[in-house]
């Protein structure tokens, strides 16, 4: 898989934690080593815990702590960057309102 905006992501996690960098570094190595087809092979040979609400896919990073959230289009092996949060930031979001998501995530 390729990571499109890799310069906003770094930007997006410059302020956080170590450790967080470093569960974004495993994360990326992943995403390189992986042509993943669909959610289901993501969570078969990445993480159960990776989600897919309102058309973007939400991988849990750094155990529960932070959410990347992106786009996939399997068929051209690409991943969208659009945000780094807290689980705080993220719960902060009403996923069930579509514009809402749309507003704050991009």
């Amino acid at each position: 898989m390729r990571l499109i905006s890799k310069k906003n992501l770094e930007s997006a996690i410059e302020s956080y934690s170590d450790d967080a960098k470093a569960a974004i570094t495993v994360w990326r190595k992943a995403i390189k080593d992986n042509d993943w087809e669909s959610l289901e092979e993501i969570r078969q040979g990445y993480s159960k815990s990776v989600d897919q609400v309102c058309g973007y896919t939400i991988f849990n990073i750094k155990g529960n702590q932070y959410r990347l959230i992106v786009k996939i289009n399997y068929t051209a092996k690409i991943i969208y960057f659009k945000n780094f949060l807290t689980h705080t930031e993220y719960d902060k979001i009403k996923w069930n309102d579509e514009d809402e998501v749309k507003h704050k995530i991009g």
